[in-house]
């Protein structure tokens, strides 16, 4: 069950930028499962939703989840830092790339 706890419009970039509750069951929520709900709880295409961050409450069934909703897939893709569109699957990582290569 989601709950918004607040919704700031950022016209600039052209996204709004929501704080929501969500009450789960059995731990904390794959990054997956939140993006279906928060698609479907708002009625709009996942292409347009980057979920930013995922906090679970210690001994609570809640989680406070940040989400950044795009006007269009192109804004996301243009906006969002490379290892935040590599994590939600929308671009492939490169081999060979990072500190660990050095």
């Amino acid at each position: 069950m989601l709950e918004k706890l607040s919704e700031k419009r950022n016209d600039v970039i052209g996204r709004s930028e929501l704080r929501l509750s969500a009450t789960v069951e059995g731990g904390t929520p794959s990054r997956g499962e939140v993006l279906k709900a928060v698609s479907d709880w708002l009625k709009i295409d996942a292409n347009r939703i980057s979920i930013v961050k995922i906090e679970p409450s210690f001994g609570s069934p809640k989680s406070l989840i940040h989400v950044r909703v795009y006007d269009s897939p192109q804004t996301l893709m243009f906006v969002e830092p490379r290892y935040r569109l590599v994590r939600m699957g929308v671009i492939q990582a490169e081999k060979g790339k990072g500190k660990a290569a050095a």
